[in-house]
Order: structure tokens, then C-alpha cells, then sequence
């Protein structure tokens, strides 16, 4: 549930450990808003910020808040668990994890998923030009 302690000016910035995503100013180091994800501190949050937008997926799902005050615009059930690369290209969100990838659009709603059937497991890189994210299959 997050906290709405202010709404601070951009810039903000945005940190993730376990299951908690939290708004800090980046002068004082004061907190002014947090987010808690319930159950899902398996892994560490892989994030995209966009300037209206904080995508953050955990070990089972992905949320967008609104930048910079947290508040919450949605949540969804990822098709795979683990750690998660996310790219974001014009108002599609790819979200690969474990040698799969799924679609989003940016409100939130699943609009495909490949699972690359026999072509194994392992973290995932996702690009187009001039726009790439590479896998951190780091623990």
C-alpha cells in the first residue's frame, strides 16, 4: 500500500529492494512515499522510469505507479516468476524473464506471450534500435 507523504517536484528518485519501492528526494535522502508489493521479497525489483511513469516488476508481477508521487495506476500477474528485464518501447512493455517474453500495454493489459518452447531457460536481453536492455542475471 503506498504512503503519499508528499508531491514532491521531479526530480525523485526511485529505489527497489525485496518487495518495497520507495520515493526519496534526492537532496535530503528523506523518504517521501513507499509501495509494498505482499509476498514478494524472493527477488530483487528490475524498474523503468519514464517521466510519468514507474514500471516495476517483481518475482510475479509488474505495477505502474505514477512518477514522481507513487501513486498506484495498476498491477499485473506476470506469465513466469523470477527476475525480470523490462523494455519499453513506444506503448508496449516487454517484460522477458527466465528465456520468455511477455507484451503489455502500458495500462496494464497482457497482449502476448512467448514461452520460446525448447529453446531453454536463462536471463534475457531485449532490444530495438537505439533502445536495448540487457539481462542482470545478478542475485
Amino acid at each position: 500500500m503506498s504512503e503519499y507523504r508528499t508531491t514532491a517536484a521531479k526530480p525523485v528518485l526511485v529505489a527497489a529492494f525485496l518487495d518495497q519501492i520507495f520515493g526519496v528526494d534526492p537532496v535530503t535522502g528523506r523518504v517521501l512515499w513507499e509501495h509494498k508489493q505482499n509476498g514478494m521479497g524472493h527477488s530483487s525489483t528490475a524498474l523503468l522510469i519514464t517521466p510519468t511513469a514507474i514500471y516495476a516488476a517483481t518475482f510475479s508481477s509488474i505495477i505502474c505507479l505514477r512518477y514522481p508521487t507513487g501513486e498506484l495506476l495498476w498491477e499485473a500477474k506476470t506469465a513466469v516468476n523470477g527476475r525480470a528485464t523490462l523494455l519499453l518501447e513506444g506503448d508496449r512493455l516487454f517484460v522477458g524473464k527466465q528465456g520468455e517474453i511477455e507484451c503489455f500495454s502500458v495500462t496494464g493489459q497482457s497482449l502476448w506471450h512467448n514461452r520460446f518452447k525448447g529453446k531453454g531457460m536463462g536471463p534475457v536481453a531485449l532490444g530495438v534500435p537505439d533502445n536495448v536492455a540487457q539481462s542482470d542475471d545478478k542475485d
